[in-house]
């Protein structure tokens, strides 16, 4: 089943105390790029909500945002009593230097932010945790079946393009069956408007068998069926099929390009010009699958 790389999910609860909030935004990318926004409190929590979304996705850009806030906790915010006191002596200095009046209060110590650090103890930074990480797996897999839900919708337009390339390929194989035919009526048209002597027909032959053996696109048009059937065995299949879909694209319009750098034949160059339409139509897609 095709996945989109394109998704939108979130989740929020309270437990234990914290109000956490969970969202998480992924559009395409070739690779899998994880930008996580915990804010500076709870930034030690960062590399474990990473990896998380790493064992889960595979491909595309994902923005986590996550919000956290405490019901009722007296051990989150702890002092800093090195600066505090380096504050402190330096706030008698300035005073006594100055001859100003007034003494260090706690009112004037709490206006230096410096002395207050966000370090949750360890059992609380243990709740914190388990909070993230079940919301985070609910979050991815809603956003799975978010991405899921678009797969579906591109796999429609995807089967459509190729039902169209193989009715391309099937008008190939039906053009290129009269080469012969085509060629010896070419050549003798143009043999005719240079010359008025009479063709050696043997010499027409020949010429006409080593343009049609050089203008065979049977193997082509082999390899750009199996090509397609390739397409839809990944489509269906549960792995990430992004990157080898676009390689089997590739294939495909390489085919399609030889056909047309071998043909002279109008009808075929216009269903080569048509059927790297549909493969480019079709990259444009797989561009956007996980």
């Amino acid at each position: 089943m095709l996945r989109s790389m394109t998704g939108y999910a979130r989740a929020e609860r309270t437990l234990y105390g914290v109000n956490a909030f969970v969202e998480l935004k992924t559009v395409n990318s070739k690779y899998l790029n994880v930008d996580v926004n915990i804010g500076d409190a709870f930034s030690e929590l960062e590399m474990n909500v990473s990896r998380l979304i790493k064992e889960n996705l595979k491909r595309g850009t994902v923005k986590a945002r996550i919000d956290i806030s405490l019901v009722d906790s007296d051990d989150f915010l702890q002092p800093d009593f090195g600066i505090a006191s380096s504050i402190y002596n330096s706030l008698r200095s300035i005073r006594d230097r100055y001859g100003l009046a007034g003494e260090v209060s706690v009112d004037s110590m709490a206006r230096f932010k410096e002395i207050f650090k966000t370090r949750p103890s360890e059992d609380l930074a243990e709740k914190i945790w388990n909070v993230i990480e079940g919301l985070l797996i609910e979050a991815v897999d809603q956003l799975n079946i978010d991405r899921e839900r678009e797969g579906q919708t591109m796999s429609l337009a995807l089967n459509e393009y190729l039902d169209r390339l193989e009715t391309i390929a099937e008008e190939l194989q039906a053009n290129s069956e009269d080469m012969i035919l085509y060629y010896r009526d070419f050549l003798k048209k143009k043999l005719e408007q240079i010359s008025d002597s009479q063709l050696d027909d043997n010499r027409l032959e020949q010429e006409v068998t080593l343009l049609a053996e050089k203008a065979d696109i049977s193997e082509e048009i082999v390899r750009l069926i199996s090509h397609i059937e390739s397409f839809r065995s990944v489509m269906q299949s549960d792995r990430e099929s992004g990157v080898q879909l676009d390689f089997i694209c590739q294939e495909m319009h390489r085919e399609l390009s030889t056909v047309a750098s071998k043909s002279k034949k109008l009808v075929i160059t216009n269903l080569s010009v048509e059927g790297r339409t549909l493969v480019n139509k079709l990259r444009e897609q797989v561009q956007n699958i996980e």
